[in-house]
């Protein structure tokens, strides 16, 4: 990341966005998005220093990436024009997307390798994956290896993470072992804070990341809720086939108005890394709020120069350990094996 350069955050103002940019916010900033309004009341609100560029990223003009040495994405996008329009040009490119098409479409791409290319970045793909890393480490005999993921069903998360797991709801997916997979079908649970949660099979990026990574392991990634009662009734809707009702409009349309005013549950999210009786567990708040952070500790990460040019992943740059030593984050390692992660500092 060249100093003399500047940083464009596409959807710096979301959920997420706010976060990365707020943590960003002493280099040269350019928030872009289409909502100028609310890009420039984030900006009054915050009283940060930011340009603003009004910008469709499924339609973008490149000149306005112009003096841009380092993009953020922190939307889905379409296509993968941008990425490619970064690599050919020498701009450093980060994604927060947890969408694995797209991250395989990325990875499919014959890039020139003039620029820094991260993936990966954020709680799912991110810490799961820095975590699985710890755990190979810890237990490199295993083979069978479950990533596990509680959600809070009270926490308010931003409008592109509610349509991606509200889609890939209806999507099924393909396992490098397991073949193609319907989502919530395979079931699985984790015991923490002394509660027992339930869990089932989602297309999270991670595991794909991760079996690409380790030919002779197999990750599968499980997703739940920290309300046992919501996550047993998305398993029985989804084996009676109500869940296909999401393909109507105004069933879609009702689901993410309750998803983005939660009434139950709270803000926590847990990840359990198992295989068989070994186990390796994290915990904390906000989990919109602990994504915009760890992107921005890679950003910063990623101004090394002496970083190869290209794909990398967050493992490349960071381990457990250098979370776990960051204050942002108050992260306490244990002996026990147990990551605690508690509520982030308030920027």
């Amino acid at each position: 990341m060249n100093p003399d350069r500047k940083i464009m955050i596409i959807g710096g103002h979301g959920k997420v966005g706010q976060s990365i940019t707020k943590e960003l916010k002493n280099y040269s900033l350019i928030l872009a998005g289409r909502n100028e309004e609310k890009m420039k009341s984030f900006i009054q609100k915050e009283q940060l220093k930011a340009e603003i560029c009004v910008m469709d990223i499924l339609h973008i003009d490149f000149a306005l990436l112009q003096n841009v040495g380092w993009v953020i994405v922190c939307v889905d996008q379409e296509n993968t024009l941008l990425v490619e329009y970064c690599d050919k040009n020498g701009i450093d490119y980060m994604d927060v997307t947890a969408n694995s098409e797209y991250i395989d479409k990325i990875h499919k791409l014959k890039l020139k390798g003039t620029s820094k290319i991260m993936l990966g970045i954020g709680l799912a793909p991110g810490l799961t994956n820095l975590m699985a890393e710890k755990f190979v480490q810890m237990y490199p005999t295993e083979k069978y290896i479950d990533i596990q993921l509680i959600l809070g069903m009270g926490e308010k998360h931003g409008d592109a993470a509610i349509k991606w797991t509200l889609d890939n709801f209806t999507k099924n997916y393909n396992h490098r072992i397991h073949g193609y997979m319907r989502p919530f079908t395979k079931k699985n649970k984790m015991e923490s804070m002394q509660k027992r949660f339930y869990t089932f099979n989602f297309n999270f990026v991670d595991q794909h990341m991760l079996n690409n990574k380790y030919k002779d392991k197999i990750f599968t990634t499980f997703l739940g809720f920290d309300q046992s009662i919501i996550t047993v009734f998305l398993y029985w809707a989804n084996k009676l086939g109500l869940l296909k009702l999401l393909k109507y409009k105004k069933v879609y349309n009702m689901a993410e108005r309750v998803l983005r005013n939660p009434k139950i549950g709270s803000d926590i999210f847990i990840v359990s890394i198992q295989s068989g009786k070994k186990s390796l567990y994290a915990w904390g708040h906000d989990e919109g709020r602990f994504t915009g952070l760890i992107a921005a500790e890679s950003a910063k990460q990623m101004a090394d120069p002496t970083l190869k040019k290209g794909i990398m992943e967050i493992s490349d740059i960071l381990n457990i350990e250098d979370i776990a030593d960051n204050d942002l984050f108050q992260l306490t390692l244990q002996k026990t094996t147990e990551f605690h992660i508690s509520k982030a500092k308030h920027l």
